[in-house]
């Protein structure tokens, strides 16, 4: 047996004894779902600041901003009668 393949034999062995273990799988799990929801989150939050910046320079959100204060206005109005 040549030390290759003795290394070999032994990362086969922990690589084996890793990923047999029902505690590394689920800590595996749990942080990548962690990594998972924190990138979804970071880019969710990026995608919509472009698109809010992106808006207010075409001058397109000063619009929607007063649709929904128009909406508010009626909405008061109706309330208080």
């Amino acid at each position: 047996m040549t030390v290759k393949d003795r290394a070999l034999g032994d990362f086969s062995k922990a690589l084996e004894k890793y990923y047999n273990s029902w505690g590394n799988l689920i800590a595996r799990s749990f942080v990548g779902g962690l990594f998972t929801a924190l990138g979804a989150t970071v880019g969710l939050a990026l995608v919509l600041y472009l698109i809010g910046f992106t808006l207010e320079k075409l001058g397109v959100l000063p619009v929607v901003g007063d649709f929904f204060a128009r909406i508010s206005e009626v909405m008061n109005h109706t309330l208080l009668k």
